[in-house]
């Protein structure tokens, strides 16, 4: 028989992946258990942005039943189309989505995971209810297990309910997650234990960020109803005109693509120009509208008439936002909405039975980067008879809305610095106002914020701070707080120590999702060791490791054993510690997480009979020649899974190299040979003394070793400038001798500043400490790739092509291969596969003499003794 089968081509619908725990856990941006919890936030956002775009005052409740939660508002009602448009999956419906602007949401995705959550969780069915209009909407989720496609069924039916909306999920058991979450460690049960994740402490904090709007919240077993305490308060509410000011060209080009396309989708009059300028602020005038169209040379112009080449000119989309900002002035941070010291005051007092002496209060507003900001800081002591007097808390809110997880990762320094602890009864409210803040997870838990904004929060930390961080002085000195101190602080008793392993553990799976961007990436085991040093500070009071190693070798390895479940798909890159190779193959495989992972899931000792013949399409190459330009040079091992997993190397057409600590002879003659070929030698180095020494080394000569040519090397390596921008943490190191190490430090070209922070002090004994700072601090791995991208681009790295001459001489080669591999593919074709071949008798003897006291594989030996069989074609 010489049957085929014929493969048949499937296809999945794209609508099924949001209706799986792991795209919808990427959606929502947080893991299962706090799903209810994202999603209530998301319909609460979304209900007070309807009030306040109609003028309304809003006023929103939310009723907690055993199997259900719903959000309601008095709004005007959640439109028809908007509801329908929102259960296809293909498209995202936001009237946000585009727009820069100091709104609360703008992922546009809320209705479409609230459809999909409870359907995920049930895992047959999924309902939920929308009434508004007069109308009860029905929506039921099931799935068609045999289209591999969700259906989704919309009925509707008649209600009393005429004004606002109401949407209800059915959800088994939600009370229980929203009203009294699981109270887990954040390393038992897979669980990952928020800042907050009760719906009574979501409800309170947004009271806290809107003086406007009156929340109220019942449960099973409460009501609580939180009273607008100022119904006049004005901020930029979200049908308020965007600035021009708060864009850039791709972001500008972004809206206009948003326009073309709904244009597109509706068949709508076709847009001009100037009718777009006229929605900004401060171009609604005439005149305005004239004068930026006459300057960006778009007058009498279409949006459709600056595409060019099926794409937006990028061109005339810079012009156009330049004519923009030149003739609209820019938003005074004022503007944006200051919710005030009094409403920050009342909410801390009557909500949160914060002492009203202790309160303290400031207000930061400017323009920092282009962009207008308002910070608002204020920090209190619980009263005597608070329920929360054991603990500290920090409330941050985010452009009227609460942050659902700690959002600010310098804050927690910044707190510990002023000496406040988690075993401290105080309350610290912040509350960050800006068109667009830059966050690193879809999830918005990590945030971004420009350096100047991060220094004056943390000046005004330290202020509200100021009397709290004395009286803790006074107390460490003393050994203990006086009675009196007692009484003016209601500090109860510090909680018991926890040690460093106990603190290291609450904090793992924090810090390799931060490092590992949830999993995106391989998170090396220093890159988790800085993530989780922060909080290992902050819980233990200061203690830590002493030696990173105990932290890479132990505590991490150990929590891994321990919690099987919870890491079983982490992808932890653990440095290697020897290797193993294979006899003939001459595979070598270094012995570290990864490579032993992918060396043990590559194993086979299936032997095929099949022939797959198939000349290699590239060109042999054996050095730099008509291979690469640039060699990247790395301080230390660690780095080679993440820079492949993002395909550095090829994409950039760049050597990669590193050594442990020092630049070796063998290494700066390496350089030196590549030198002298054209190749430039990047250095990625640590920003401390043995960083610079070993730049210092791969350029100059030494005792050891002289270059014969000057080499060719461009510093690449992290500087004061870079760990300024990114807030990277620093490490205390002690410097062996009693030799200013500054001087050392000048001589390979570190700059003054950087000596001063780089050499601090002389010590007691002679010696001299500083600080450092390893390329492991930026922990996050999106974040290392980001970096070394611009560090490559800025350098000027680029895809190598050869000379002419080459390409006709490897033009040539391909024909003649092409004409090569026919040939072959032919002999296959014309090879008859079923043919029967004999097998000698005796020929595991035959194999066994063949081979034995020789260094000949039995393969080999097998095809020599296969060379004299006549062929079979």
């Amino acid at each position: 028989m010489n049957e085929k089968l014929k493969r048949a081509t499937f296809s999945t619908d794209r609508a099924l992946e949001f209706f799986s725990e792991k795209e919808l856990t990427m959606q929502i941006g947080h893991a299962r258990n706090l799903w209810a919890i994202a999603l209530v936030k998301e319909l609460i956002d979304n209900a007070l942005d309807a009030c306040e775009s109609a003028g309304i005052a809003p006023q929103i409740t939310v009723i907690v039943e055993p199997d259900a939660v719903s959000v309601q508002d008095n709004g005007p009602g959640l439109p028809v189309d908007v509801l329908t448009r929102s259960l296809d999956y293909l498209i995202r419906v936001s009237d946000k989505l585009h727009y820069i602007s100091p709104t609360r949401g703008q992922q546009g995705n809320a209705l479409k995971c609230v459809w999909a959550a409870p359907f995920v969780v049930d895992g047959e069915h999924g309902q939920v209810e929308v009434t508004t209009h007069g109308q009860r909407h029905l929506i039921d989720v099931t799935l068609d297990r045999i289209a591999q496609r969700p259906r989704i069924e919309h009925s509707i039916h008649p209600s009393d309910v005429k004004n606002g909306t109401i949407v209800k999920m059915y959800w088994s058991e939600i009370a229980g997650l929203l009203t009294n979450p699981k109270k887990t460690s954040s390393y038992n049960d897979g669980y990952f234990q928020e800042p907050f994740c009760d719906l009574l402490t979501l409800v309170t904090r947004y009271a806290g960020c809107n003086p406007h709007a009156t929340f109220i919240l019942r449960t099973p077993d409460c009501c609580v109803a939180y009273e607008a305490t100022s119904p006049d308060f004005a901020k930029w509410w979200p049908n308020t005109p965007t600035s021009p000011h708060w864009y850039n060209a791709e972001q500008l080009k972004a809206l206009i693509a948003g326009y073309l396309s709904q244009e597109q989708e509706t068949g709508g009059k076709p847009q001009t120009v100037r009718e777009f300028v006229a929605e900004f602020n401060g171009l609604s005038g005439t005149a305005k509208q004239k004068a930026v169209t006459d300057t960006a040379g778009l007058s009498g112009a279409t949006l459709r008439d600056m595409v060019q080449d099926n794409d937006l000119s990028v061109e005339r989309v810079k012009a156009l936002l330049t004519a923009m900002q030149s003739q609209a002035r820019p938003i005074k941070a004022a503007a944006l909405g200051v919710l005030g010291e009094d409403h920050i005051k009342q909410h801390l007092i009557q909500r949160l039975n914060v002492s009203p002496d202790s309160i303290r209060y400031r207000k930061f507003a400017s323009e920092i980067e282009g962009l207008p900001y308002v910070v608002e800081i204020s920090f209190g002591v619980y009263a005597a008879n608070a329920p929360t007097t054991s603990t500290s808390v920090t409330s941050i809110g985010l452009n009227f809305a609460p942050a659902l997880t700690l959002s600010l990762d310098s804050l927690d320094r910044m707190l510990y610095k002023a000496k406040v602890y988690d075993d401290d009864p105080v309350h610290v409210f912040v509350h960050l106002v800006c068109p667009r803040f830059d966050y690193k997870d879809r999830g918005k838990s990590f945030l971004n914020l420009p350096a100047t904004v991060r220094g004056e929060l943390g000046k005004y930390v330290e202020s509200v701070c100021k009397s709290w961080t004395i009286k803790k002085r006074q107390a460490d000195r003393q050994g203990k707080v006086s009675e009196r101190e007692l009484d003016e602080l209601r500090r109860s008793k510090r909680a018991k120590e926890i040690d460093i392993k106990e603190a290291a553990y609450s904090v793992m799976k924090r810090a390799y999702l931060e490092t590992s961007v949830n999993n995106r990436y391989p998170a090396n085991a220093r890159q988790v060791m800085y993530a989780a040093r922060p909080e290992v500070l902050r819980i233990t009071g200061g203690k830590c490791w002493k030696n990173s190693t105990y932290f890479t070798q132990t505590l991490l390895p150990d929590f891994v054993e321990e919690h099987p479940e919870l890491t079983a798909d982490w992808d932890v890159v653990f440095d290697a510690r020897g290797h193993i190779v294979e006899p003939h193959t001459g595979q070598r495989i270094d012995l570290g997480t990864v490579a032993v992972r992918r060396y043990i899931a590559g194993w086979s000792d299936i032997i095929s009979e099949t022939l797959n013949v198939e000349i290699g399409h590239g060109c042999p190459t054996s050095g730099p020649g008509n291979r690469f330009k640039y060699a990247l040079f790395i301080e230390k091992e660690g780095f080679d899974e993440l820079i492949k997993s993002a395909q550095i190397a090829s994409r950039y057409d760049i050597a990669i190299m590193s050594t442990k600590g020092m630049s070796v002879t063998a290494a700066r003659s390496l350089v030196e040979k590549l030198s002298e070929q054209g190749v430039t030698i990047l250095v990625m180095h640590d920003f401390d003394k043995s960083g610079f020494s070993i730049l210092h080394t791969l350029r100059n000569d030494t005792r050891r070793f002289r270059f014969k040519v000057p080499p060719r090397v461009i510093d690449l390596g992290l500087r004061l400038a870079d760990v300024t921008e990114m807030n990277l943490q620093s490490e205390i190191v002690e410097y062996k001798g009693k030799v200013d190490p500054r001087i050392n430090l000048r001589e390979s070209g570190a700059t003054e500043e950087e000596c001063d922070f780089l050499v601090q002090q002389q010590n007691s004994n002679g010696g001299w400490s500083g600080q450092r700072v390893e390329l492991n601090a930026m922990m996050r791995s999106d974040v290392i790739i980001q970096w070394i991208e611009r560090k490559l681009e800025g350098a000027g790295v680029c895809k190598y092509v050869p000379e002419p001459e080459v390409l006709d001489a490897a033009y040539r080669r391909a024909v003649r291969r092409a004409v090569v591999q026919q040939a072959i593919d032919n002999a296959l074709c014309n090879l008859d596969a079923d043919a029967h071949i004999e097998v000698p008798e005796g020929l595991s003897e035959a194999v066994r003499t063949a081979i034995v006291g020789t260094p000949q594989p039995w393969d080999e030996a097998v095809y020599n003794l296969a060379k004299g069989v006549p062929s079979h074609g």
